[in-house]
C-alpha cells in the first residue's frame, strides 16, 4: 500500500507547536515567538489551513499571538505556553507511538 502525503492532525499540532519552541530556542535571550509567516512556512501548511490550526491552539491556550509593527505592516508573532509546551511533549510521546 502507497504511503499517504497527507499527515495527522497530531503531527500537524506537534509541528506547530515543534516551531515556536525552536525559533524561542534560536532566539533565547529574547524569547519573541516566531512571525506567522514563517510559522507557516515550517509547518508546510496552507495558510487558509494553517490559520485554522493557529486558532484551535490559541483558543486551548497552547499557544499566543501578538500583533507587533514593522514598518509601515502590522505581523503577527506566535508564542508558545507552559500549557503549550506539556503538550509538545505529549504529542511527541502519541505520534512516536502511533508511526
Amino acid at each position: 500500500m502507497k504511503s499517504s502525503q497527507y499527515r495527522s492532525a497530531n503531527l500537524i499540532i506537534q509541528t506547530i507547536l515543534e516551531g515556536i519552541i525552536r525559533a524561542e530556542r534560536d532566539d533565547s535571550i529574547l524569547k519573541k515567538g516566531i512571525v506567522k509567516y514563517h510559522l507557516v512556512r515550517y509547518c508546510g501548511l496552507k495558510t487558509t489551513t494553517a490559520e485554522k490550526y493557529f486558532l484551535k491552539l490559541e483558543k486551548a491556550g497552547y499557544i499566543q499571538s501578538r500583533e507587533e509593527s514593522w514598518g509601515e505592516r502590522t505581523i503577527i508573532v506566535y508564542t508558545i505556553t507552559p500549557l503549550g509546551r506539556e503538550r509538545h511533549e505529549w504529542f511527541v510521546r502519541i505520534n512516536s507511538e502511533i508511526e
